[in-house]
């Protein structure tokens, strides 16, 4: 019964698709450097000595060997956490080490002497990064590289005020309103800078090692008025494209959405990995379905599923996310399940149009979704016996 209805699903998304605007975005993946030579962990570093003592003498150092969700008015990172971070609070510190990734979304967000190994993704009003992170990927109305700050690979920022203080690896995209740089201290990006201003600034000299490029904020002849309009008309149609998706899944595919907001880490790391296999996988098949002189009609059809399927990526995604974030505010019943689910997809939408970073995030987001409905969609019998005896737990 439920593959049919899955059929039903697909069917009801390719006529929803003829309705909605598409967007392809690539880019090109980052490379990883060398640099564990470079960065020291806390632990092993004088810096961190003393409160290493004073924690072993009144408790165990905490660890945290899987990902780490955190809410609340302040968040204060304290524990090593090996694997990703995903946080939504009012302030925000990050005192520790963070193995992974680290999502945020606050008012303030502080690396204070922190180390993040990888990404950081944050959306905040203010941002400060007195530490070290991989790469930063940043939309907030100020933000400020501290002196002590250093960023190994990549910035890409956005937002009305940057500061920069302390040292960029690699390259800098920058996109603001006010550009500050301390000069007092030698180089402060060692690759390229590339910022967005409607006219030239003045950059101190010896600070960029790379070259420095320049872009306007607006093209010429377009209005400010124009351009909101335009954004306003795009989140609306986002909003009613996954609002349509979200309740003919909940109507024709109940269990299919149970599946996805049951899921848990584990299952959604694999569920990013199929989402990146897949597509790829599919398209090399539908190549060689193209070629032949046979099945040419079935790859064209087929073409257009997959098509659909990729533009409703985002859609399966924001059931995933809109879930998480009703139980974080205790949200219950199915009208405020689909509420939240406008609301994730509202703030997976905003981060897409961050310049820089925008393209790699909805890129990412739309796979973890095309993955979700390949793992959660298929029927098999252990699914089954596991919800029968899960609802025969519940009751």
């Amino acid at each position: 019964m439920l593959k049919n209805k899955c059929k039903v699903i697909l069917l009801l998304v390719i006529v929803a698709s003829l309705i909605s605007s598409i967007s392809f975005c690539t880019t090109e993946p980052a490379t990883l450097d060398n640099y564990d030579n470079e960065i020291m962990p806390i632990s092993e570093t004088g810096e961190g000595t003393t409160e290493t003592n004073e924690l072993e003498e009144t408790s165990t150092p905490k660890w945290v060997n899987n990902d780490l969700f955190l809410f609340g008015d302040k968040v204060e990172v304290n524990e090593i956490v090996d694997g990703n971070v995903f946080v939504f609070a009012n302030e925000v510190v990050v005192n520790a080490e963070v193995g992974g990734d680290m999502f945020v979304c606050a008012k303030k967000f502080t690396v204070n002497g922190g180390f993040i190994y990888n990404s950081l993704f944050v959306v905040a009003e203010e941002v400060n990064i007195d530490g070290i992170v991989l790469d930063v990927y940043s939309c907030a109305n100020k933000f400020t590289l501290g002196v002590n700050g250093s960023i190994y690979r990549d910035l890409k920022a956005f937002g009305d005020t940057i500061n920069i203080n302390g040292t960029v690896k690699r390259d800098a995209y920058l996109s603001a309103s006010n550009y500050s740089f301390d000069a007092s201290h030698g180089i402060r990006i060692s690759g390229n800078l590339k910022y967005s201003y409607a006219n030239d600034i003045s950059i101190p000299e010896g600070i960029v090692e790379g070259s420095i490029t320049r872009s306007a904020s607006i093209d010429e002849g377009e209005s400010v008025a124009s351009v909101i309009f335009s954004y306003i008309f795009k989140a609306i149609n986002t909003l009613a494209y996954v609002l349509v998706i979200v309740l003919l899944s909940m109507w024709l595919a109940p269990k299919f959405v149970a599946r996805v907001t049951s899921m848990d880490t584990k299952k959604a790391f694999v569920s990013l990995g199929i989402g990146i296999v897949a597509p790829i996988a599919i398209i090399l098949a539908l190549i060689i379905l193209l070629l032949s002189t046979v099945f040419t009609d079935i790859a064209i059809a087929t073409t257009i599923l997959f098509i659909a399927i990729c533009m409703s990526g985002t859609a399966f995604a924001s059931i995933y996310f809109g879930n998480i974030f009703a139980k974080s505010v205790k949200w219950e019943g199915k009208l405020k399940f689909v509420l939240a689910t406008l609301i994730a997809s509202l703030i997976i939408w905003i981060i897409s149009q961050i310049p820089f970073i925008g393209e790699m995030f909805g890129l990412l987001v739309a796979l973890f979704g095309i993955g979700t409905l390949f793992v959660n969609a298929i029927y098999r019998k252990e699914n089954a016996v596991q919800e029968v005896v899960e609802t025969k737990t519940e009751e």
